[in-house]
Formats: structure tokens, sequence, C-alpha cells
């Protein structure tokens, strides 16, 4: 092999490296974290829809909590990534089913229930004055 030929598959194999390191950075930079939820006081809740919001690196997640007789009546998912929506209705669901923030994580989409039930969290707690 000439010398300019291995000068050019050393340039080739340089920047496969870099651009991989570089993905595999950003992957790690965006990716959600596991997020701490605690579970809400219902009776310090009145009646009403709440909204509630949780950014969690890429994924997003905005929800609306219907509270009747301080009970969860209905969570409604505004806003989730489509291709984790039917997990993140079933978190809504055993939430509701629950009437509490202690339910398991859906299996395979354990920072997409995390996201959710932080916007859940979110919705009711307590506004700082």
């Amino acid at each position: 092999m000439n010398s300019k030929l291995k000068k050019e598959i050393s340039f080739l194999i340089t920047v496969v490296i870099t651009l991989f390191v570089g993905f595999m950075f950003i992957a790690i930079l965006l990716r959600p974290q596991r997020l701490d939820i605690k579970d809400i006081d219902l009776n310090a809740v009145d009646n009403g829809e709440y909204i509630g919001i949780c950014q969690n690196k890429i994924l997003f997640a905005v929800v609306k909590v219907h509270i009747e007789n301080h009970e969860i009546a209905d969570i409604e998912i505004l806003e989730h990534k489509s291709s984790y929506m039917t997990q993140a209705q079933q978190i809504a669901d055993d939430v509701c089913s629950k009437q509490s923030l202690e339910v398991d994580a859906i299996s395979g989409a354990t920072l997409t229930s995390d996201t959710v039930l932080k916007a859940v969290e979110n919705a009711l707690k307590p506004k700082e004055k």
C-alpha cells in the first residue's frame, strides 16, 4: 500500500471513531432520567381540572387531571411522544384505579411512566406562595 492510501484510511478511521464518540456523548446527555415521584394527598386537592407538565430530557408529558370529591376522576394525556402514548395512557389509568401515584412502571417504558407520573404530581402538588 502506498503512503497516501494509508493516510486516507487513517483519516477515515479517525472520522468514524470521532463521529461514534460524539453520537454516544449526545445520546448520554439526552437520555431521560429516573425521577423521584412523591404521592399526593388527595384530601388537600379541591375539585377541578389541573394541568401538569414534565420535561425529562427528550421525553415531555402534559396531562390534565380531573378531581371530583377528592378523587382522581380522569387523567387525560394532552401531550406525549406518540410511540409511547399507549403506555402513558396505561399509567394514567393505573393512577385513576389506585388513586395514588405509587403504581408499577410499565415494563419497557419505565422512563415514560416516570415522566407521566411526575406530570400528574406537578399538576396536583400544592402551589408554593
